[in-house]
């Protein structure tokens, strides 16, 4: 599998990431995750290391793996006391090392299709310890499907199409150097997911949004997240 995501895409959009969002997003991870009880991380599609810097700052014993090798360099250059293994995340379950938690953030997981996902989701099922945990980050379909673009020019200079067709996003992002990523991916709908980890070995436990436990996965917010259990 090769990537979808260029270069510009990690330095567009993965290292402008408002700070704020960052906090929330490792303070609900801390909160399913206690540095005491799951300390030994993988985080799946780490990118630059957006994730995977804060966590080793905050004790986390982190590996990240990701095929786009100069998103890697950059994210050892950031954060060089994390790992940084470049991997090919459907060859997860092929890693002889052992975690405590697997991290599949913004979505970073569809990219070929459904078999292939319940495949990722066995591999990492496969190197979790036993009650270990996976955490789902996911978009929501129909938060997706009510904010398709049609070719705005957003805040970072880069012309987006978004559009959403029997379950798969897809995106054309056009960038002012003329660049083109053409970027798509499986959507889930939380039942889908369920049923998808069940098949992989895991036991789902938690479902929110915005990080919230006390607030359900719907179409009002544009991500959700699944914590799954391995028995």
């Amino acid at each position: 599998m090769t990537s979808m995501y260029s270069s510009e895409w990690f330095d567009t959009f993965a290292a402008t990431v408002p700070a704020a969002l960052i906090d929330a997003e490792i303070a609900g991870i801390a909160g399913m995750l206690p540095c005491g009880q799951y300390q030994r991380i993988l985080d799946v599609g780490c990118g630059i290391g957006r994730i995977a810097a804060p966590l080793s700052l905050h004790g986390y014993a982190v590996t990240g793996i990701d095929i786009h090798v100069d998103a890697l360099r950059k994210a050892h250059r950031s954060s060089p006391r994390s790992c940084y293994v470049a991997l090919d995340q459907r060859h997860i379950g092929r890693m002889r090392w052992v975690f405590d938690a697997v991290l599949v953030l913004w979505n970073s997981i569809g990219f070929v299709g459904r078999t292939v996902d319940c495949e990722t989701l066995a591999g990492c099922a496969a190197v979790l310890r036993s009650g270990g945990k996976v955490v789902l980050d996911l978009y929501h379909p129909g938060w997706m499907k009510r904010h398709e673009k049609s070719g705005e020019r957003d805040a970072r200079g880069a012309t987006i199409q978004r559009w959403v067709h029997r379950g798969r996003c897809f995106h054309e992002i056009r960038y002012a150097s003329g660049r083109v990523d053409a970027i798509q991916f499986e959507l889930y709908h939380p039942e889908e997911i369920r049923d998808l980890a069940q098949r992989a070995g895991l036991e789902p436990l938690v479902e929110m949004a915005s990080w919230q436990p006390e607030s359900p996965p719907d179409a009002s917010a544009p991500r959700y997240q699944i914590v799954c259990v391995r028995p």
